[in-house]
């Protein structure tokens, strides 16, 4: 109903029978003194109107006062008196509502701002997402709290860090890479019981149930992963817990985008004298502040094949040529935040981060096919590469990483050269 001018010019809003009725009985009601004198005065005078109509005789006369009595005590007390208790008693509640609500907001923003400044102090990673695992199980005590770290750009999860009395555990591998529910609609999920239909993969177990809720930590435009809170069946944290939840994984994922902002690329050691490229040196400390930072990455070791008889076939000179081009299609092929070192003799290695093994292995399929462009081009003696790929979670150490890669390469050059083979592959 549109509002009238004198209605805007008095501050008035339009016609509202329910409102106006409410404000009208208000108005009719009388003061609380003028009702009590109503209520005892009127029995009382009714009783007495009556005693001298019908000139009751003193005991008659007696007995109808005091049943005016009894009925002025009784209207008081269901007019007068229980309203007001009720409105004592409900003026009571609603102060302890709002003395609560107070409360809770204070202790809320207390949270908020002790959050903020642990962020602010955490120098890496891992004590970053730690600290925010830790806020996380300060909200729900009862909970089991962990990180599921992604499959690079899939809804998967490869890999679990549990948060156990408040430090991480190891980032240990998932069977399968099951897909999570909260990565592929990019928002939270919640589960009251893991054995239902469209609970996240990595839930279901035929002999444990449990409740879940899924929030997608992300960093920027991408997910890290799912900061995962298990709790019995049916139990999940209510609206005012979610919503704060939900604000600590917010700010652990800005953090973390911020610290990888500020880390610059490895290049600890000298750069080999050969390629210019950066040593093993440069490849332990990129694989050791990667393992920090729980990130998924993968590792390629790629090698020239037949070198040995390149050498004594074209001379040394020709060999470090052929190593040189090696290094720069790698380094023109790949991305420019990906690491390539010089391990040793005609192996280079390759830390691909937030890469899966499809996209490694794309990459380095691009690789061989530069550089056998480029050979027929250049008109350089003709040479071919090998190489192989380990996905981080297959490993559980540096030197494993290495040696795996490692074996898939001389695996691919076994049988037959100018091939990309894969760890654990038969």
């Amino acid at each position: 109903m549109p509002i009238s001018p004198q209605a805007e010019l008095d501050g008035a809003m339009p016609d509202d029978p329910g409102r106006h009725g409410v404000a009208h009985r208000s108005e009719m009601q009388l003061p609380v003194p003028m009702r009590l004198s109503a209520l005892v005065a009127v029995p009382l005078l009714c009783s007495l109107a009556a005693i001298v109509l019908l000139d009751l005789p003193a005991a008659a006369a007696v007995i109808v006062v005091l049943l005016a009595v009894s009925v002025a005590v009784v209207l008081t007390q269901q007019l007068v008196i229980r309203p007001m208790t009720d409105e004592v008693v409900r003026t009571r509640l609603e102060r302890r509502a709002l003395e609560r609500e107070l409360v809770d907001e204070r202790h809320d923003r207390e949270f908020r701002d002790r959050l903020e400044r642990a962020l602010r102090l955490t120098a890496a990673e891992p004590a970053t997402l730690r600290t925010g695992l830790r806020a996380v199980a300060e909200i729900v005590p009862e909970a089991d709290v962990s990180l599921l770290l992604n499959v690079p750009d899939e809804p998967r999860v490869g890999w679990e860090v549990r948060l156990v009395d408040g430090a991480l555990g190891p980032a240990a591998p998932l069977e399968g890479t099951p897909t999570c529910v909260a990565l592929y609609d990019a928002r939270t999920a919640i589960t009251t019981s893991s054995s239902t239909l469209d609970a996240c993969a990595h839930l279901q177990d035929p002999f444990v149930d449990v409740s879940a809720v899924c929030i997608p930590l992300r960093l920027g435009d991408r997910a890290l992963g799912t900061v995962c809170i298990r709790n019995a069946p049916g139990e999940i944290p209510d609206a005012r817990e979610l919503d704060r939840v939900e604000w600590v994984v917010e700010r652990t994922g800005v953090r973390v985008a911020e610290q990888r902002l500020q880390r610059g690329p490895s290049m600890a050691g000298r750069p080999d004298p050969v390629t210019g490229l950066p040593g093993p040196a440069a490849l332990r400390h990129q694989l050791r502040d990667l393992v920090r930072t729980l990130s998924p990455f993968c590792v390629t070791v790629v090698s020239v094949d037949a070198f040995e008889q390149m050498t004594y076939d074209h001379g040394e000179p020709a060999a470090e040529d052929a190593l040189r081009l090696t290094a720069d299609v790698l380094c023109t092929t790949l991305r420019p935040d990906d690491l390539v070192c010089r391990i040793d003799g005609p192996r280079f290695a390759i830390v691909l981060s937030e890469c899966s093994v499809g996209q490694a292995t794309a990459a380095m399929e691009r690789v061989r096919e530069s550089l056998a462009l480029l050979l027929a081009a250049e008109g350089d003696p003709p040479f071919t590469c090998s190489a192989g790929i380990v996905e981080s979670r297959r490993a559980t150490s540096l030197e494993q990483i290495l040696e795996l890669a490692s074996t898939a390469c001389a695996s691919a050059y076994t049988a037959g050269g100018n091939r990309v083979g894969l760890a654990g592959e038969t």
